[in-house]
């Protein structure tokens, strides 16, 4: 800690250059949908959450509390970020450049924003705790004392507990060091990092493993070269807007003079190609890499001033990079833009969409059913959680943990992007549908359990407990329009029933547990099938869960 602060001290007119100019950005920036996602997570705190573990909620929690403003939910990420730079500064180790060292790290389009930058992120917290954790095993690497193994210990469950791109960074620190196994303080760090993270491992368990059957299974969409062409793209513009492939060139060719160095090449270059075959199975986010651009800043540099060349050369690249990213940085700022640019509309005046959507409203209690970003952006506007009931088909979300919508049983509601009554375009250019809903229906607490899958001579027999786990009772056949409805994905064979067709029963009450047999005729088997069974209500979700079954 005596080296950062020395860091701190040296580098105090940069790292306050930065510190202002990400404060004032923090303030005048509108927010990220996806912050205000992450904010919906403090309004309940736990110790997991569908997407994320909690030290977003956390961080967005303190800042909240200091001020309900933009500002108020970024100082976190905005001060941690002084601290990032810091640290790759002193990872780098370069006292003889110190203006060249900075520039070079703020010209990387990441630090910005996921890294070092001012938005409220779950990549920013995992960033900063990578970070120490780079400085702590350096030190581990030369002494393994008590006091070195319980910071790292708590260092690496913190990381763990920012985001779960922590598995990648510690799978890959291991394949550069696999002589690790075989120090009895490495499984001392294990033991005591699986203690730190009882509590986030029993709320995956209660809740049914959602975090990771979502990042594991259900994000999965299949190969698509288009997914792969534009992560590598997006990446040579995230390791520097004019000198991606130089800085990834730089990586690729450092010799590592030591075990640490050789873990930070593997860091730096393994996620990239983590992720290109994860673009197998699915689309890949760019920012994903946030984390291993930290590594890729610190070999990439040290690589560079090995290249005389090369270094006199990217001395040109760098200024206009910083150029660029500051024009993108004002762009971020400026409304006048959010209509032309897709990027703009990500970050909504929040309070002026709300009052569109009041207006529309007319009063009436709003339903939200499309898009996690929608309740999201209206709550944070009103400070309040307020219900959603998201439509099938629509992307899972921690919004299908809440479970609220119950409370507008019986009530006029108007539902967001549901039905077409009434069509407007919003002033950030976004399109939206809406209707109003006289006597609201909840089916929220209806659940599965206890699946069993029977195949014989091309019949499928499905048997499960329908289970209400409500403080209501719910009727199987409410009226025309809101009917409970089970939907069977059996392979490519799509199935539908209303529950009163398949239940003698019309109602189930509160706490009580239905058992039901369903009878498919005429199915043809196909190896890896999976079973869906979804639980609906006029197209709105009610319950899904995915099977695996055998013949």
């Amino acid at each position: 800690m005596r080296k950062i602060k020395k860091v701190l001290l040296e580098y105090r007119w940069f790292l306050s250059f930065w510190f202002i100019i990400n404060l004032v950005q923090a303030k005048f920036t509108n927010l990220h949908y996806d912050e205000a996602y992450y904010w919906l997570y403090s309004k309940v705190l736990s110790w997991g959450y569908f997407d994320h573990p909690p030290m977003i909620a956390v961080s967005s929690k303190i800042g909240d509390l200091l001020s309900h403003t933009t500002l108020g939910l970024r100082i976190i990420p905005v001060i941690i970020g002084v601290f990032v730079i810091s640290a790759i500064i002193l990872l780098i180790d370069d006292n003889k450049n110190k203006r060249d060292v900075f520039l070079y790290i703020i010209s990387f389009p990441l630090i910005t924003t996921h890294i070092a930058g001012f938005l409220s992120l779950p990549d920013a917290l995992l960033c900063f705790f990578f970070v120490f954790f780079l400085i702590f095993y350096q030190k581990y690497l030369r002494d393994d004392s008590i006091s070195v193994v319980l910071a790292l210990s708590i260092i690496i469950a913190f990381m763990i507990y920012s985001k779960y791109h922590s598995f990648i960074i510690l799978i890959f620190v291991l394949l550069a060091n696999f002589k690790l196994v075989f120090k009895k303080s490495f499984w001392l760090i294990f033991s005591i990092t699986i203690l730190l993270l009882t509590p986030h491992i029993i709320w995956q368990i209660k809740n049914d493993y959602p975090s990771f059957i979502y990042h594991l299974d259900t994000r999965a969409s299949g190969f698509n070269s288009n997914n792969l062409f534009e992560f590598i793209f997006g990446q040579i513009l995230l390791a520097g807007p004019l000198s991606g492939i130089i800085v990834i060139y730089l990586a690729l060719k450092f010799r590592a003079k030591d075990t640490f160095e050789k873990t930070l090449k593997y860091i730096a270059i393994g996620f990239y190609l983590f992720f290109i075959f994860y673009c197998v199975n699915g689309r890949v986010e760019a920012h994903w890499t946030s984390v291993s651009t930290v590594a890729l800043i610190i070999v990439s540099y040290k690589q560079l001033r090995n290249i005389s060349k090369v270094d006199k050369f990217f001395t040109y690249l760098i200024y206009p990079s910083i150029f660029l990213i500051f024009c993108a940085r004002i762009v971020l700022v400026e409304d006048n833009f959010s209509e032309k640019l897709s990027l703009k509309r990500s970050f909504l005046n929040m309070d002026d969409w709300s009052n569109e959507l009041d207006s529309i409203a007319k009063g009436t209690d709003i339903l939200f059913t499309n898009k996690y970003q929608n309740v999201s952006i209206y709550s944070y506007s009103k400070n309040k959680l307020y219900p959603s009931a998201l439509k099938t088909g629509t992307r899972f979300s921690q919004i299908d943990l809440f479970k609220m919508d119950s409370i507008y049983d019986g009530k006029k509601v108007f539902a967001l992007d549901f039905g077409n009554d009434i069509f407007w375009k919003s002033k950030n250019g976004s399109e939206h549908y809406g209707s109003f809903i006289n006597d609201y229906y909840s089916y929220t607490g209806i659940e599965i359990e206890n699946f069993c899958f029977k195949y014989k001579k091309s019949t499928v027999d499905l048997e499960f407990d329908l289970v209400n786990k409500s403080s209501k009772s719910r009727f199987l056949n409410y009226d025309e329009n809101q009917k409970l409805k089970l939907t069977c994905l059996l392979g490519s064979k799509k199935i539908e029933f209303y529950l009163f067709e398949i239940c003698d029963k019309k109602e189930i009450l509160s706490k009580e547990s239905i058992s039901i047999n369903v009878t498919i005729k005429n199915f043809n088997p196909v190896d890896n099938d999976r079973i869906n069974l979804e639980l609906s209500s006029n197209s709105l979700r009610v319950f899904n869960q995915k099977f695996d079954f055998n013949y």
